[in-house]
């Protein structure tokens, strides 16, 4: 459980400004809202952080983008809204921002430790009654109209009447067991957490050359720029690799980008690097989450999206509404497979 992107992912929980256009935006907002009503049914237990998101760029091109974008989502009656540097060092008086000339504070937005929580999700479908078979590897789906679904594993075979593929980047590569198109792009990235610390910061924070927060067990999670350096070793990510092909290039990453969030949260230059992981994560080919059953078959469903950690709860409810209750959410209609057939 949590082995895949899931378990390394930054685990932000937002609707912020690269949600776009409108309908996907509304779709992430309904996942922060979803989000909370989770955390409600299920209490502390779930390890999830508010406190929203702060995001400055010193960048007359990126802070001018900020500002465009954050008049949109206002327009949109998301609840974010600028700030001078006096009210971040309110808001973060351990951040050290450097020179800013835009910043945003997106005041609904948080986090989760995505692995613990997956632990938590899981002990409750248990409670109620599911079966969770690990490892078991799916080596084969056939489809049939009149008998559902059957599944080969490495745990034996299962026959269902649907079956819901969830798998994150392994999720093409299940759908065409059964002939179905999933169509997926590589997106690695490049996710660092730090032994336990000191409570330093409340917030998401995110800037020019890193974004980063704090679990509420006290460690530090650093994300590295949005996309890879255009080299010829990060080219090399194009053959997806699983992991590093050694400890030392895991080092040099992590203490580059422990060494970026540094310039903001001087503290941690200090920080022991505990895990340093190389995140592939799940992308749609144009950029959006694929929901709903497979175009001519009703035995087998689809879910995968790049945003799992904030759309998650929400795709749980509506999907089981879909299967349970026979029913076509409208919600969801921008983002079926058919559009790839």
């Amino acid at each position: 459980p949590a082995a895949g992107a899931t378990g390394s992912s930054f685990a932000w929980i937002n609707a912020n400004f690269s949600k776009q256009p409108r309908h996907y935006h509304a779709l992430s907002r309904l996942g922060v809202h979803a989000f909370r009503n989770l955390q409600q049914e299920i209490g502390t237990e779930l390890p999830v952080q508010w406190g929203g998101t702060v995001e400055w760029y010193a960048n007359p091109e990126r802070a001018d983008e900020l500002r465009r974008m954050a008049r949109r989502q206002q327009e949109w009656g998301y609840p974010v809204r600028f700030i001078d540097d006096r009210e971040l060092a309110r808001l973060e008086p351990r951040v050290s921002p450097g020179k800013t000339l835009t910043t945003a504070f997106s005041e609904l937005e948080g986090s989760v430790d995505s692995a613990a929580a997956t632990r938590v999700l899981l002990a409750r479908a248990q409670a109620a009654g599911a079966k969770i078979l690990y490892p078991c590897g799916v080596e084969g789906i056939t489809l049939n109209a009149e008998h559902g679904a059957s599944l080969k594993t490495t745990q034996g075979e299962f026959h269902c009447d649907v079956v819901v593929l969830a798998g994150g980047v392994s999720t093409q590569k299940l759908a065409a067991l059964a002939g179905a198109h999933a169509p997926l792009v590589p997106s690695p990235g490049i996710v660092v957490r730090t032994a336990p610390q000191p409570k330093w910061i409340q917030r998401v924070l995110v800037t020019e050359d890193s974004h980063f927060r704090q679990q509420a067990d006290g460690r530090v999670v650093l994300g590295d720029d949005y996309g890879p350096p255009a080299t010829e070793t990060h080219k090399q990510l194009a053959l997806e690799p699983r992991d590093f092909p050694d400890s030392s290039f895991a080092e040099l990453h992590g203490e580059r980008i422990r060494a970026q969030a540094a310039r903001y949260l001087a503290p941690l230059a200090r920080a022991r690097i505990d895990k340093v992981s190389l995140c592939w994560r799940p992308l749609p080919k144009d950029g959006f989450p694929i929901v709903g059953f497979a175009p001519r078959t009703t035995q087998m469903y689809l879910a995968v999206t790049h945003s799992g950690v904030t759309l998650g709860p929400l795709l749980g409810d509506l999907a089981a509404m879909e299967l349970l209750d026979g029913v076509q959410v409208d919600l969801l209609e921008p983002y079926r497979a058919a559009r790839f057939a």
